[in-house]
């Protein structure tokens, strides 16, 4: 994914320091010194936009945990009709999965809402790979952990937000689309390790995920993983 048309990139001392650094990506043979520093810039270039983003993962997360725990307590057809999806009962799991993926998702009237939906819908495609039946699609959901689940969307929404302003500079950088598709799993393991290693779990027990509390909850996560990344730099 490359910067949509129409959309104007921050501007500034970080924004011009953070396309250096993806330059310097490629000058170094995108060593993790060199990712981290190109993360951190861009996190710290986007830090005075990305309230809305941050808004839209939330208010998406929220859905998806939300649904979850509906599976987890009534099952899966009754939890599609309590949702308002009625028509989804009785489909074929991947109808099922489609329709789901469609409602967790926020809609796209801005970039950072865009972002927000390309993430759920990467997210869960991984997550539900395996998935070939609705029983399989119930016993997903009915597993899912809240943290699991938040600090994993978290991760998948960086890799997107990172990609969506660089993938095209980093394919033209490279020599071959090869090159360039291998770089850039080299990065996203970057940002999944980082955040492995400095996500803070809270030991949720309990979240009205469908109120305001799961929403501002996953907000300011969301707001800490930023935070690891401009940490990162500073103790370089």
């Amino acid at each position: 994914m490359g910067t949509s048309k129409g959309y104007l990139p921050p501007t500034g001392h970080f924004w011009s320091e953070t396309k250096r650094a993806v330059s310097s990506m490629n000058r170094n043979n995108y060593s993790s010194s060199s990712i981290g520093k190109a993360i951190s810039s861009f996190s710290k270039a986007s830090s005075g936009t990305r309230n809305q983003g941050n808004a839209a993962i939330g208010a998406s997360g929220a859905k998806a945990l939300n649904f979850a725990d509906l599976v987890k307590s009534i099952g899966l057809n009754n939890a599609l009709n309590q949702v308002g999806l009625a028509h989804l009962v009785g489909k074929d799991s991947q109808t099922v999965f489609e329709g789901l993926v469609n409602y967790f998702s926020e809609g796209t009237n801005s970039l950072q809402q865009s972002i927000a939906d390309q993430a759920m819908q990467e997210y869960m495609e991984e997550m539900m790979g395996s998935v070939r039946s609705t029983e399989e699609l119930e016993n997903a959901f009915a597993k899912m952990d809240s943290e699991v689940f938040i600090q994993d969307y978290l991760s998948k929404y960086v890799e997107v937000s990172f990609f969506t302003n660089f993938a095209e500079k980093i394919n033209a950088l490279c020599k071959d689309i090869g090159q360039a598709m291998k770089m850039q799993e080299r990065i996203k393991e970057f940002i999944r390790l980082e955040i492995a290693d400095n996500y803070n779990r809270d030991g949720l027990k309990s979240m009205d995920w469908k109120g305001r509390e799961g929403r501002e909850y996953i907000e300011k996560k969301c707001e800490e993983v930023w935070g690891i990344f401009e940490q990162w730099g500073d103790s370089e």
